[in-house]
Parts: structure tokens; sequence; C-alpha cells
């Protein structure tokens, strides 16, 4: 009877040992979970990065462009009885980059060999880029009222773009022109077809003037790729015709 009482309470103190230490772990656990329910805030997710829009940008239309609006009083000054305000107005025509050929050779004619001269050397620019036609540069080159200043500026204009007309023209000149033209047109035609330059170089070595004959010879070198047969013209003859 005495053993069986003791053996209950051993058996209830076990008990309420094991009651105690499984109460004591809950309570632990109950507090590791409320301590780390506590410490643990929660993570704010990162927005996804939205590009702002750009505005939209509408073309606009583009405008025609306007044509230059010609000078004020170009016209009237380029015949003005100044010749002051003369040669300005042609040297504002001659250095634009869309000078009209027509007022140019209109200025050639100017009685003022430093206004007609200007005119002719724009003109020859113009000449070389095709803006001219040669029938214009022709009529300029042999009009003998033309200023003996300016008349050469024509006549090299001319010559300097290779042209059976214009070469027609030069070769009639170093046979029959002033001396003046003989030099420029002997100098000018070894820039043109050697099929009308060469014979009238080798006839110009005959020329009265030293300087045409200077100019047809070194003309008949260059058209030779340096043969020099000096004045001989049977020799350059020879040449010539060897090549036909």
């Amino acid at each position: 009877m005495m053993r069986a009482r003791v053996l209950a309470l051993v058996l209830g103190g076990t008990t309420l040992l094991g009651f105690g230490l499984w109460l004591g772990r809950s309570s632990s656990s109950e507090a590791r979970v409320r301590d780390t329910s506590v410490a643990a805030e929660p993570v704010e997710r990162a927005r996804p990065v939205v590009a702002a829009a750009r505005p939209q940008v509408v073309a606009r239309p583009s405008l025609p462009r306007r044509a230059p609006s010609p000078a004020r009083g170009l016209a009237a000054d380029l015949i003005s009885s100044d010749t002051n305000i003369r040669r300005a107005a042609v040297a504002e025509v001659a250095q634009a980059s869309d000078a009209d050929p027509q007022v140019l050779l209109a200025a050639s004619k100017d009685v003022e060999p430093g206004i007609a001269g200007t005119a002719f050397v724009a003109l020859g620019k113009l000449y070389a880029d095709g803006q001219v036609p040669v029938a214009d540069m022709i009529a300029r080159a042999t009009d003998r009222s033309v200023h003996t200043r300016v008349r050469p500026l024509a006549i090299n204009a001319l010559g300097a773009v290779a042209n059976p007309d214009a070469a027609a023209v030069l070769a009639t000149m170093v046979a029959t022109g002033d001396v003046g033209e003989r030099r420029a047109a002997s100098a000018l035609l070894a820039m043109q077809d050697a099929e009308i330059a060469v014979p009238a170089l080798i006839r110009a070595l005959a020329d009265a003037d030293e300087y045409v004959r200077d100019n047809a010879l070194n003309g008949l070198k260059a058209k030779s790729r340096g043969r020099d047969f000096g004045t001989d013209a049977g020799a350059w003859q020879a040449w010539w015709q060897s090549r036909r």
C-alpha cells in the first residue's frame, strides 16, 4: 500500500515535470516566433522603373525657298553716268554666284577699260563652265571696237576652252590679225584641237613678229610631246604628215 502511494507520487511528479518542461518549451517557442515576427519587417518590393514617355515631335512641312530678290537699283547703277558706281555695280554682278551672263556681256562693252575687263574675267569663268554660248564669246573676241587693253582678255577667254569654232577663229586670227591678235592666238592655239592648231602654228613659224614665232614653236613642242625642230617649217610639216 505504501509502495503504491510512493509510485503514484513519483509518477505524478514525473508527469508534472514533463508538463512543465513542455510548457516551458512552448512558451520559449512562442516567444521566439513573436520575436521573429516583430524583428522581421516586411520588405517592400522594388517597383519597376517606367521610362517617361518622350514628347512626340511633329515634323513641320518644309516651305519652298524664295528666290533671292535682285539688289535694289542694280540695273540703274550698271548704266550710271558715274564711273565709280558702274564699276562697283559690275564688280557686284561678277562676284555673285548666280551672275547673269547677259549683264556681263553688256558690261563688257563699257567704255571704261577697268569695268569692261572685270566683266570679261567673269565671262571667261562662266564660259568655261558652259554658261555662255561660244558664239557670244567669238563676237566679243573679234569685235575690234573693244578697247585695246581689254581685247586680249576677250581673246584669252575664248581660247582657254577647247572648241572647234573657237580654234577656227584663232587660226584665222594668227594668220591675218594685227600683231596683238597674232600674239594672243599663237599662244592659245596650243589649247585647241591639233587638227586645226598644228597647221596654223607651222605657218606662224614664219611670222614677222618674234613673239608670234616663239609662241608657235612652244605650241608645236607641246602638241608633239616635246619634239623640237626649231623654226624649220618643213621638218614640222613632215612630222605632222607622218602622223596621219
